[in-house]
């Protein structure tokens, strides 16, 4: 075996996993916190009666979600500069896991919107409520109980996308992986951590999604 090559995995090395695990956390958490906040506004649109208003968010939604995420990044991270627009790789992963979400998230958020009956905005309107008033007081605290256990689920599903971001060499988890199979050979081992990893920031999640929609159904 040549001399560069490790035949285990060392304290720097965890060190490495760990960096990468805290890059895969922000990553995820930025994407999916500005993701949501677009989504609020996308879902609002998409739940509108205006065609002029659902017509552009349901194209936007549909564009973002029928295509290849990997597409998306490409896009951001190689397309912008041909612009002129000169965007860190950071940035880009942020960028690319936040347009991905909030189309996503927007149906979500439709869904919580429709799901309160109609007579609550009618009741709501009697009491002389305008519109702002009701989706504040009425309409988005029962869409938020809804929309709670397929947001978590989107957010399980982000930790698992952002994989994609190790392509363009962003120090995120599966990045660390491959730099650390080049380095050692030891694949399986490296590759088990990293699925490991993986596994322990998305089964609480799970379990919490699970927990939150028990209690919901109790609650409801």
């Amino acid at each position: 075996m040549p001399q560069y090559v490790q035949d285990s995995l060392n304290l720097y090395d965890a060190v490495l996993f760990l960096q990468g695990l805290g890059n895969t956390v922000a990553l995820c958490l930025l994407g999916l916190g500005l993701g949501t906040l677009i989504a609020l506004f996308v879902g609002l649109a998409r739940a509108s009666h205006f065609r002029w208003l659902s017509w552009p968010a349901g194209l936007y939604i549909e564009i973002i979600r029928d295509s290849p995420l990997l597409m998306q990044l490409y896009l951001v991270f190689f397309a912008l500069p041909l612009l002129g627009l000169q965007v860190p790789i950071f940035v880009a992963g942020v960028a690319t896991l936040m347009v991905n979400a909030s189309a996503f998230m927007a149906e979500i958020v439709r869904a919580g919107i429709q799901s309160v009956g109609r007579d609550q905005w009618d009741a709501a309107r009697g009491l002389g409520m305008g519109y702002p008033q009701v989706m504040r007081w009425v309409v988005m605290p029962q869409a938020f109980r809804v929309m709670i256990p397929p947001g978590v689920g989107l957010l399980i599903g982000l930790i698992k996308d952002s994989s994609i971001i190790s392509v363009i060499s962003y120090l995120e988890l599966t990045r660390v992986g491959q730099i650390l199979t080049e380095k050692t050979f030891l694949s399986f081992q490296v590759f088990g951590i990293v699925a490991a990893l993986y596994f322990v920031l998305c089964y609480p999640l799970s379990r919490l999604a699970l927990y939150v929609e028990r209690r919901l159904k109790v609650g409801g």
